[in-house]
């Protein structure tokens, strides 16, 4: 058996490509992988099954005359609903971990095939994690006693080869630069931590894909689940998306966002407006006309739960929460929204006097 941990373009032999579930728990201070036998796969006759990682195939034979897509959140929650029996809360997906490739032969058939492994980290909730490894006759190995244990399967020693490379990758990344593993977009450790919660990032994907239409529903538990599992904002419409869940903002932008979201201090170029509203909590506005000078040009509000307020362009104004709390913003206008630039042509000038002392001006 071969094994390569970048896909391969090899066309003598079928490829099939197979979703491998990655699912986590905490193992006496390391991180211990699910795995569990797969009663009809046997290095022999007469030996232990094998031990496998949950698994779905996803592609069987890609050069197929027809292929219907399906997004990657089907096959997850086929396993861990229907197969595994789990709740649709009590599961959510994190991140793709890369893809590895393996030749070998195919479990029933025999025939030598390529196969393209895509592990994903999936979230569960601590407490279904147990119940979970007890319904599969499971086990909790570390990437250690995977590799060595002798009923591993080939197909999760290839997945372990390519996620310790994976680790090893990100270690030398992040020593250098500590700052970008705290960011919500850059792939994650997963032989650190396993956390008890889910990320922003996988709940508003969840969301996501549940609303995959043209009509959309945002529940309200929903925003509270995604703004308390974060510290910035969540952001449904913008002008330049680059997580899964945001679509492109049609000329505007729409987000939620809380006490722990830093807001910017800023002018508006002409003719950007904003539109403030609070869902929980108070919220003080500061503005004044962005040609004004002199502490009494500003003006201020406090917003309390269903209050709104419309900013106009070229208004300077920030924003800071008197208590904890949830809002929404909505900005519009021509033009780059998100960008930070000369004011009159990017959507957000920084307020320089403000930056400067610290003080109003």
């Amino acid at each position: 058996m071969e094994s390569s941990n970048t896909m391969s373009t090899t066309t003598e032999l079928p490829h099939v490509h197979v979703v491998q579930l990655l699912i986590r728990q905490e193992l006496r201070k390391r991180v211990g992988f699910l795995v569990f036998p797969h009663e009809t796969w046997r290095p022999s006759s007469a030996a232990d099954p094998y031990l496998v990682l949950p698994t779905k195939k996803s592609v069987p034979d890609p050069l197929a005359a027809s292929l219907h897509g399906e997004p990657l959140e089907v096959f997850v929650n086929t396993v861990m609903e229907e197969e595994f029996g789990l709740k649709p809360d009590d599961f959510a997906l994190e991140e793709e971990a890369g893809t590895t490739a393996l030749r070998m032969p195919a479990i029933h058939s025999g025939e030598m095939k390529q196969f393209i492994f895509c592990p994903v980290d999936v979230w569960v909730n601590p407490e279904a994690r147990e119940p979970l490894r007890q319904r599969l006759n499971g086990q909790w190995l570390t990437w250690g006693e995977v590799i060595k244990h002798p009923q591993s399967a080939p197909t999760v020693k290839a997945v372990f080869d390519h996620l310790q490379l994976r680790e090893s990758d990100l270690a030398r990344r992040y020593d250098k630069e500590p700052q970008e593993e705290l960011k919500e977009e850059n792939p994650h450790r997963l032989m650190v931590l396993v956390p008890d919660r889910p990320s922003m990032y996988a709940l508003a994907r969840r969301w996501f894909s549940r609303n995959p239409g043209g009509v959309r529903h945002l529940p309200k538990q929903v925003i509270d689940a995604v703004l308390d599992a974060g510290d910035h904002a969540f952001n449904l419409r913008v002008a330049d998306p680059y997580l899964r869940y945001q679509l492109q903002g049609q000329g505007f932008t729409w987000s939620f966002f809380s006490h722990k979201d830093r807001q910017d201090i800023h002018v508006h170029g002409a003719p950007v407006v904003e539109v403030y509203g609070v869902l929980e909590g108070r919220l003080e506005i500061w503005w004044k006309p962005y040609y004004n000078r002199g502490t009494s040009a500003w003006s201020r509000q406090v917003l309390g739960p269903g209050d709104w307020l419309e900013v106009d362009a070229l208004q300077c104004h920030f924003v800071h929460w008197v208590t904890e709390g949830k809002g929404v913003v909505f900005k519009a206008g021509p033009g780059p929204l998100a960008e930070v630039g000369r004011l009159g042509v990017k959507g957000k000038t920084l307020c320089e006097q403000w930056c400067r002392s610290g003080k109003i001006v």
